[in-house]
């Protein structure tokens, strides 16, 4: 608004405003000091009446200008409590997600009496390759330990591969160094479940060395073992895509699709203690 008192617009009227008052002005004088003024009188009422109109505009505007301050404040307000209310309901969304997310771990601390949790969330991911490691807020001052099982309500993510005092890196299933004993949940045929740099771009990993004579099949569920003493038994990790020839007369192998989506798992829980647990990494496990 303060442009257009500035504007040729705004000058232009100012000087009809003053022509017409000075008319009507001169108007009123003659109209009762002249024998002409009824003559002049009927001549400048058209500018009486217009210098009456352009009084009641700018008096209409200075009014509006009066309640727009009114409304400014009203909607202040009003914006004030839209924001307080939208505060509360993203904190209510976040306390009924994590009441969620503790009432899984609930169910399988139920479930398994031994183990003991330490809650994490992802605070970073290492996007130079393909293994979807990430890093976790919680570190040696929390109890996690290096080669803690990883997991989430679904199942089995990886193990912790590095630890320091606030934070930890969490390797997952999709990493070729990483070993899990595990077993087809239909038909009990073991092997050993590791990462591969082709299949991890697609966010696949697989179970190497099944006996010839397996009876995996698509669609089953691979779960971990439990032996060796890293992994707890019972972990779902992930369900068989296809089964496929090892060559060279070293039996198959299966592709997995986890269980978990690696690439988007913000939050997990670390497995600090169970029952049969062994400080031995998951390479040297038989």
């Amino acid at each position: 608004m303060r442009f257009f008192f500035k504007s040729k617009r705004f000058k232009a009227l100012l000087s009809i405003i003053l022509v017409i008052a000075v008319l009507g002005g001169l108007a009123g004088v003659f109209m009762f000091t002249a024998p002409q003024s009824n003559i002049f009188g009927t001549i400048a009422r058209p500018f009486q009446s217009a210098a009456t109109a352009v009084s009641d505009f700018f008096g209409g505007i200075a009014n509006r200008f009066s309640n727009s301050g009114e409304f400014e404040q009203k909607n202040k307000e009003l914006q004030e409590k839209l924001d307080e209310a939208n505060y509360n309901l993203t904190d209510y969304e976040n306390v009924k997600r994590q009441l969620a997310f503790y009432e899984d771990y609930l169910k399988i601390k139920k479930e398994n009496e031994s183990f003991e949790f330490q809650p994490a969330v992802v605070i970073g991911r290492d996007t130079s390759q393909p293994f979807g490691t990430f890093t976790i807020n919680a570190g040696s001052s929390a109890g996690v330990s290096l080669y803690d099982p990883v997991i989430t309500s679904a199942g089995l993510v990886g193990y912790v591969g590095e630890v320091s005092l606030t934070q930890s890196v969490v390797k997952t299933i999709l990493n070729p160094t990483l070993n899990v004993s595990a077993l087809d949940n239909r038909t009990v045929d073991s092997g050993n479940v590791t990462g591969d740099a082709t299949l991890a771009r697609d966010g696949l990993c697989k179970i190497t060395y099944l006996p010839r004579e397996n009876l995996v099949a698509a669609g089953d569920f691979i779960v971990s073992s439990g032996e060796g003493g890293v992994f707890p038994k019972g972990q779902i990790i992930g369900t068989v895509e296809q089964v496929k020839s090892s060559g060279n007369d070293l039996g198959y192998y299966a592709v997995i699709k986890p269980i978990v989506d690696i690439a988007t798992v913000d939050e997990v829980m670390v497995i600090t203690a169970f029952e049969g647990q062994k400080s031995l990494k998951p390479s040297e496990q038989k």
